[in-house]
């Protein structure tokens, strides 16, 4: 049976050194057995990334290794997000032109992807924003003959990056010169957990009957999330000033939350040829809180979060959702450039080809409810030059 393996991660502004950490562990795992040019990329067809999660997934996407992309966020993190606390953050978030400049964002951004467009990616690339200039949702793709796209692939990379990251109140729009200076939002603010668009691209081009591929295996990594449970009987009438960070946060963890929900769904209904696997947040206890931000960069946060992930990494190892994901590479190449060798047969690793096509149909409800929600909203979003 032929699989189509994605993977998709989560946004969360600096807290995405904690996905990447966990990806770092596998890497390593996978370099050990392998040899040192082995890396993520070579076992996902598809990789999705909101925010900090599409900065991650554009990296991965250009084989840089998971170690390096660790070291970005670590270098260049406190510069991106200095004076995140106080009354002048604070000021500057709320009455004049957002929390943060996007300068020193897009220095580091530029350090890490270079000059390379979407166009030079190793694997296929999703990556939502929000076109604030069109008002209506979007997702940078990497242009596939599946779905006859010509659209991207010439867009550098650091725009795809700031275009998915700009968080509002935090950052500035992002303006992008080849999209006609359209202006973009942070995609989390409607896919924060960008494994629905990664089920959705999958389904409609890739996998399923008469298409080239009979089963798909999703991979979710989760940012760190803290929970946004309040006291009860609070006060009702709340303005900006009240809500702050709980208006951003709330959205980002619903959202998330929904994903994984519909996703786990689908999974257990056995119909749709799905393996579906999710490494959640760890839990935050106690003064931890603290250092668990969307922008506090320090050195006892990231302290933190690499210690949270080592551990989630250990948990979910040997789950065999996750192990099957890293024991097989992806069969689906955007590039003419040779892959990686592998010290061991690969004959016993990759799945066979000559597998018969999957059968039967899809129960009437869950083809409705697709259908009738995210299938029609990226149809119209797939525009073709």
């Amino acid at each position: 049976m032929k699989t189509f393996k994605v993977l998709s991660i989560d946004g969360g502004g600096i807290k995405g050194l904690y996905p990447i950490s966990v990806l770092r562990h596998f890497e390593e795992a996978l370099r050990q057995e392998h040899g040192d040019d082995a890396r993520i990329v070579d076992y996902a067809d598809l990789i999705c990334g909101t925010s900090t999660g599409g900065l991650i997934a554009l990296a991965l996407a250009l084989r840089i290794p998971t170690e390096t992309i660790c070291q970005f966020y670590e270098q260049h993190g406190p510069k991106i997000f200095q004076g995140s606390e106080g009354w002048a953050a604070w000021i500057r978030q709320m009455m004049l032109g957002g929390k943060f400049s996007d300068t020193p964002l897009r220095t580091a951004i530029t350090d890490i992807l270079k000059d390379h467009t979407i166009g030079d990616s190793h694997s296929l690339l999703c990556i939502p924003t929000y076109d604030f200039t069109q008002g209506s949702y979007e997702v940078f793709k990497f242009d596939h003959k599946e779905g006859n796209l010509t659209r991207h692939n010439k867009i550098p990379m650091v725009d795809v990056a700031l275009a998915t990251s700009a968080a509002p109140t935090y950052f500035p729009l992002a303006q992008v010169a080849l999209e006609n200076n359209s202006q973009y939002v942070d995609g989390g603010v409607w896919a924060n957990n960008p494994s629905l668009v990664g089920f959705l691209e999958s389904i409609w081009h890739f996998v399923g009957q008469g298409k080239s591929y009979e089963h798909l295996h999703l991979l979710s990594i989760a940012s760190l999330n803290v929970g946004t449970g309040k006291p009860p009987l609070l006060h009702r009438h709340r303005s900006f000033r009240h809500w702050r960070s709980d208006l951003f946060d709330m959205s980002l963890i619903g959202q998330s939350e929904f994903a994984h929900v519909f996703l786990q769904a689908i999974h257990s209904q056995k119909s749709i040829p799905l393996t579906y696997a999710r490494i959640p947040s760890a839990v935050i206890v106690g003064e931890q809180v603290h250092y668990i931000k969307l922008d506090y960069a320090s050195e006892r946060s990231f302290a933190l979060m690499k210690q949270l992930a080592a551990d989630m990494y250990y948990k979910f190892r040997k789950t065999p959702e996750v192990q099957t994901f890293f024991t097989t590479r992806k069969t689906y190449f955007t590039q003419p450039s040779p892959q990686p060798r592998h010290r061991k047969n690969e004959g016993q690793a990759l799945e066979s080809n000559t597998s018969k096509r999957v059968a039967g149909t899809w129960p009437i409800w869950i083809l409705g409810f697709i259908s009738s929600t995210w299938f029609t909203l990226l149809r119209r979003k797939n525009r073709v030059d």
